[in-house]
């Protein structure tokens, strides 16, 4: 029996000290720590492979929601398309996707006007036309090629001067001789 003792000695101080019941205490802490590894990739990445990893639901839901709305943002800011934006779920990413591809649906819109003008003006021959293109470099440009193109073909170097800007006057001149 004096054998016995120092062997539940052992085992008590063992126990106590927890070392038999150590898997599950490391398990929960292991998989929180790989939950949040998933989850930090995951949004930096928007990749939802990632999201569907995770353990905890809660992590995994709003990992979801935010790596959808991230890969939703990235696709609207490169189509320049407003209503991908609405698909996001969360308001606040919602709003700031919207916040990113407006100006650049505002600026896809504000060309297409002008290459319609340059075309009513090059099929009108009418650089006056050009007058109503926003972007002043733009609108001299529509008005150097019609006045250009017009001196070229009449061979009438006079007909440069109504570029109105000294460089294009020039360089039209020079394309006639």
């Amino acid at each position: 029996m004096k054998k016995l003792i120092p062997i539940f000695l052992v085992l008590s101080v063992f126990t106590g000290c927890g070392f038999t019941n150590s898997d599950k205490p490391l398990s929960v802490a292991g998989d929180k720590a790989l939950d949040q590894k998933f989850y930090d990739q995951a949004l930096q990445s928007n990749d939802l492979s990632l999201c569907n990893q995770i353990l905890d639901k809660t992590i995994k839901d709003e990992c979801t929601l935010i790596a959808t709305a991230g890969k939703l943002t990235a696709e609207a800011v490169a189509k320049a398309d407003v209503t991908l934006c609405k698909k996001i779920e969360l308001e606040r990413f919602r709003t700031a996707c919207e916040t990113q591809v407006k100006p650049l649906v505002e600026a896809k819109q504000a060309d297409a006007e002008r290459l319609k003008i340059e075309q009513q003006a090059i099929d009108q021959q009418d650089a006056k036309l050009c007058d109503q293109i926003k972007i002043e470099g733009q609108r001299t440009s529509c008005k150097y090629n019609i006045l250009a193109n017009q001196a070229i073909q009449k061979k009438d170097p006079s007909l440069c001067n109504a570029i109105g800007e000294k460089t294009g006057i020039e360089r039209c001149k020079q394309n006639i001789q």
